[in-house]
């Protein structure tokens, strides 16, 4: 046996053997007036255990990190901390690396108030020595606890995502490796490091390289928000090293513990760019089935504009000198109207002209707006004009077919979105709706006049609920679970790409709300619209 003495202000004493023998335990004994029973320490010494001796209570605190004990045994105190303050101190960490307590009769008798935790025992050294077998039980079960604690942490590390478990005061308490990749975290120890503190400072401490006064302010300040208002998922951009990322993140709360949410992290920066691209090409494919309906909706005006136009001007040109004379010569009338009233007809019909030139104008800068490529940007978007934008855009689809009905209040406050990407959502919805009204109405089962309303559901201080509805067939029950999967369409072959509501479900949820649907087969379909309100800049980020 070697006795190694390490003389300072916290003196610390550890008995250990030969260095082949094999440890089945370790113990540190917090002796702070020496008087333990060096022969017990000895005896369970001879049974494999090492034990570790301070004579602080504050260098006791730092040694169970060093000496990683399965048992921190409080033999006696000093005037530093008492055995509450110490288990106070310890209750983090010992919830991040399993520790049991033991407290020594004697101490036990000065703090009659003294609370253990379950599994914590009140022993006496030399009983306990002379009879180890309820220690090597603590023993024991404090491995089994870190054994299970590390196969958590193994099928963690196996998951492709990168996950954290946190509480709702935003302490880290699980972490996966893939964290410290997607963050760009070095240090191999970073989960010890992190574990048991608040998000930011876990994340601080475990090497994340600073940005500023604080680490990743924007997926921070997204998380928390989402944790602490029960939300279920988010998207964040966020620079992480030199590249800027896309984060999106899925909230779970634990079934048996219910203070505890588990998140998903993941970088979706190539998905996204993926559904930009794909989006841009539906975007193609819905202004190609357009194309037919508006340029006939173009060609009227167009022609009407193109032909009457110059013959307007060249008739009220042509007349002008004639109208002064024709007037003084018939008492101040042109045929059966007056001067005045002919004058006005000439400039209705100018005027009329004027109106369908800018009808095109209207037309054409619509469909640039749908056409135009979505950068990914959030902003401020005014809810009304979009609606009535995209109800312009199939309104020519839907004439002879459906009526198309939209109220909304004048003052809906602005949301978080994008406008280009918003007004393809609202076209994909009302597309499917007039497409199920002539489903409906060629197998004559229609009840009711077809029609389609666009109508705000609720405002609240943090959302604004749209829906647009139909009294079309509905949809079966048995496709409910099926309809927002991409390439899952209803229509003929040849009809329907089946990604609009893939697509729309995905653009909704960039902007950080969500699609819903509601249906009755005979009674139509309600989609829901589940928008953010804009209280504070946008999260572009």
């Amino acid at each position: 046996m070697t006795l190694r003495h390490d003389s300072g202000p916290t003196t610390s004493l550890s008995y250990a053997g030969s260095s082949d023998r094999r440890s089945v335990g370790r113990v540190l004994l917090l002796s702070a007036r020496g008087g333990y029973d060096r022969s017990a320490v000895e005896r369970l010494r001879l049974l494999g255990i090492d034990v570790h001796i301070t004579t602080s209570s504050l260098a006791a605190l730092g040694l169970i990190v060093d000496v990683d004990p399965e048992i921190l045994w409080i033999d006696s105190t000093d005037d530093e901390l008492t055995v509450g303050e110490i288990l106070d101190a310890i209750k983090t960490p010992r919830q991040v690396r399993p520790i049991s307590v033991v407290v020594s009769l004697d101490v036990s008798c000065t703090e009659p108030e003294l609370e253990l935790a379950d599994g914590d025992e009140v022993l006496d050294l030399g009983a306990s020595a002379a009879n180890p077998s309820q220690l090597q039980h603590l023993i024991k079960v404090t491995r089994l606890e870190r054994l299970v604690i590390r196969r958590e942490n193994e099928i963690l590390d196996s998951l492709p995502n990168a996950l954290l478990v946190v509480d709702r005061q935003m302490t880290l308490w699980k972490v996966n490796r893939q964290v410290s990749e997607l963050l760009e975290i070095t240090d191999p120890d970073f989960r010890r490091k992190a574990l048991g503190r608040p998000l930011a400072a876990g994340l601080t401490a475990a090497g994340l390289a600073l940005d500023g006064d604080s680490p990743l302010p924007r997926l921070l300040r997204e998380l928390e928000r989402c944790v602490k208002s029960n939300g279920t998922r988010f998207r964040v951009k966020e620079t992480i090293g030199d590249a800027e990322k896309l984060l999106s993140g899925i909230i779970t709360p634990l079934e048996h513990s219910p203070e505890l949410v588990l998140i998903d992290l993941r970088d979706i920066s190539a998905d996204e760019r993926a559904v930009l691209v794909e989006a841009r090409r539906e975007r193609l494919a819905t202004i190609g089935n357009l194309s037919v309906g508006v340029a006939h909706e173009i060609q009227n005006p167009n022609t009407f504009s193109r032909v009457n136009a110059a013959n307007l001007k060249m008739m009220f040109e042509a007349v002008k000198p004639v109208l002064a004379h024709a007037a003084i010569a018939s008492g101040g009338t042109l045929g059966n109207m007056s001067a005045e009233t002919f004058v006005a007809k000439a400039q209705e019909a100018i005027a009329a002209v004027d109106m369908a030139s800018r009808r095109i104008d209207a037309v054409l800068t619509t469909l640039k707006s749908f056409g135009r490529q979505d950068d990914g940007k959030l902003e401020s978007v005014a809810i009304k004009p979009v609606v009535d934008e995209s109800v312009m855009l199939v309104r020519h689809e839907a004439r002879g077919k459906a009526e198309i009905h939209v109220v909304l209040p004048d003052s809906l406050p602005p949301v978080i979105a994008s406008a280009t990407g918003l007004s393809q959502v609202l076209v994909n919805l009302l597309q499917n709706s007039i497409h199920a009204l002539e489903q409906k109405f060629e197998t004559g089962s229609m009840g009711s006049a077809p029609a389609i309303h666009v109508v705000c559901e609720a405002v609240n201080e943090d959302e604004v609920i749209l829906s647009v509805s139909d009294n079309g067939p509905g949809i079966p029950e048995n496709l409910l679970d099926k309809i927002f999967r991409p390439y899952f369409t209803t229509k003929p072959q040849g009809q329907g790409t089946g990604l609009g509501l893939s697509i729309s479900t995905d653009m909704m949820h960039r902007f950080g709300g969500d699609l819903t649907l509601r249906s009755r087969p005979g009674e139509g379909v309600t989609f829901y619209l589940k928008l953010r309100r804009q209280t504070e800049s946008p999260v572009n980020e």
